[in-house]
């Protein structure tokens, strides 16, 4: 895939093909839930149902999340997965395993 994201605010993926966005961000939340993050954040960027200003919105959204859960901010990392969750649970093509993730990181943070 060779679609490039443009994201404006404090994250560092402005203007990068996906692989690059994955691979800086598995590298800035190296942790567990980092990972399952990663996974959502490509889930996310390769959805064909979401528009690409619910895919920046979205990755804007995880990126924050693991930002706070590295942080150990809780009620952040909640808030931020109940917007995720509303997201993607309109995208026919990863509301499953996005749905799975989401559950699987608030139960980190439960």
């Amino acid at each position: 895939m060779t679609e490039n994201f443009h994201f404006h605010g404090p994250t560092t993926f402005i203007n990068k093909p996906v692989d690059t966005v994955i691979r800086d961000f598995q590298n800035t939340h190296a942790s567990a839930h980092g990972e399952q993050l990663a996974r959502l954040m490509e889930l996310v960027l390769s959805s064909r149902d979401l528009s690409d200003a619910e895919r920046e919105d979205t990755a804007r959204l995880i990126d924050e999340t693991a930002a706070a859960a590295d942080t150990d901010e809780p009620a952040a990392v909640e808030s931020k997965l109940g917007a995720i969750s509303r997201i993607v649970s309109r995208a026919a093509d990863i509301a499953a395993p996005a749905s799975t993730i989401v559950d699987s990181v608030s139960s980190m943070f439960a």
